[in-house]
């Protein structure tokens, strides 16, 4: 039986929620449906593990984070030569360079399918501002190249509507899904705390992100250092490396927290320490969604985020967590220190946290959705679809099924 041929396009495998989300899907794409392509720059932590996720893994060694134009023409070749090589039958990328260089390729190749999904957008508030415009002009570009969109949350499809991204029509909102599994084989608190030589009887704020300006890891040891006064028996520890490592040891060492603040580096046992928080935190300027928060709010823990993007979709403020507004410290030490103060709170929050991510982020529902996506999009295009492969309504087209 013939299958259909698909590229996944992502441009690094490092440790983070859009590589993490990617993976998940390439692994338990249906084989018997599916031939499953991956295509990305070839170092990385997670690079064994991009590669155990699909049946052919393509590596784009000039495929780069940083905008480089000589790297970014010799990627677009790359990419180029890999679509005109293999001719997919569909092709779905993931992250702004792959994003943008996969739809440009696609595009000029004729691949029938072209899929987006917008973990995160390129650019933010705290940017300056003709780096965002330039994020949004390529953006823009590729639009009217992309055959669909999908975005983490409503209000991130509804922003990228309105910035010209995408359009209403042509895109949906699919959760990034979690592998239940995995989080509910988290070790148990005491022992997590016991390897990590965390003080008896200290509290735990976790936080687990890349080191990097979007992720505003020195906002957060600014909060911190607040929340120590407050709660000196506290430590604060970060699971992630990335860029700016050196410039947040130099202002752990300034406010003198180095017995409250721990940089863990990338670790593969991020529910254990997650499971062992007292309170999780964000300081991010930019997150669709947050894919760390989601996982703690799996496994029942009180959340302190940002109300930006999707978030407060799935975070609403003194019900499933607390929210504070994006960049200001005061409020993210506050709520940080009124949950560590009150842990009548913490557990009310949690466990109404976990109720409601475990109904709405299933890893497999997540999947089954996508292929749905592809269903309709190659159908569109006249293409056949594997026996089995059903031809579902979107979810607005059901919403009107029903009302008639």
């Amino acid at each position: 039986m013939m299958r259909i041929k698909i590229l996944h396009l992502i441009t690094h495998t490092s440790v983070g929620g859009s590589q993490d989300n990617t993976f998940c899907t390439c692994a338990l794409h249906d084989r018997a449906r599916y031939e499953v392509h991956l295509a990305s720059h070839p170092g990385g932590p997670w690079a064994a593990r991009a590669r155990s996720s699909c049946d052919v893994f393509h590596a784009l060694p000039s495929l780069v984070t940083p905008m480089s134009p000589g790297q970014d023409l010799r990627a677009l070749l790359e990419i180029f030569r890999l679509l005109r090589r293999e001719k997919f039958d569909l092709i779905h990328t993931h992250t702004a360079k792959a994003g943008f260089l996969g739809r440009l390729a696609a595009w000029l190749c004729r691949v029938p399918v072209i899929i987006h999904t917008y973990h995160a957008f390129p650019f933010h508030d705290f940017q300056p501002a003709w780096k965002r415009l330039v994020f949004l002009a390529m953006e823009r570009i590729v639009q009217p190249m992309t055959g669909f969109c999908l975005t983490l949350s409503e209000r991130q499809r509804q922003d990228a509507a309105g910035w010209g991204m995408l359009r209403l029509k042509n895109s949906e909102v699919v959760y990034s899904g979690i592998d239940f599994s995995k989080l509910d084989q988290a070790a148990a608190p005491e022992e997590t705390r016991r390897l990590l030589g965390v003080p008896r009887g200290w509290q735990l704020v976790v936080t687990a992100a890349r080191l990097d300006p979007a992720k505003a890891p020195l906002l957060l040891i600014d909060a911190f250092a607040q929340v120590v006064k407050a709660h000196p028996q506290t430590q604060l520890l970060i699971a992630g490396d990335g860029e700016l490592r050196p410039q947040v040891e130099r202002r752990i060492r300034d406010l003198k927290l180095e017995q409250h603040a721990r940089l863990l580096g990338f670790r593969n046992d991020v529910p254990d320490l997650l499971r062992a928080a007292d309170v999780f935190a964000f300081s991010s300027l930019s997150e669709a969604m947050g894919r760390a928060m989601i996982e703690a709010m799996l496994l029942g823990r009180a959340v302190v985020v940002p109300a930006i993007h999707g978030i407060p979709e799935i975070v609403r403020h003194g019900e499933t967590g607390l929210l504070y507004e994006v960049g200001d410290v005061a409020a993210l030490a506050a709520n940080m220190t009124q949950l560590l103060h009150s842990p009548g709170q913490r557990a009310q929050l949690g466990e109404a946290a976990r109720r409601l991510t475990r109904r709405l982020f299933d890893v497999r529902e997540m999947v089954a959705r996508i292929e749905t996506v592809y269903a309709r999009q190659l159908a569109a295009r006249g293409l056949t679809l594997p026996p089995g492969l059903e031809l579902v309504p979107r979810p607005d087209e059901e919403a009107r099924l029903d009302a008639a």
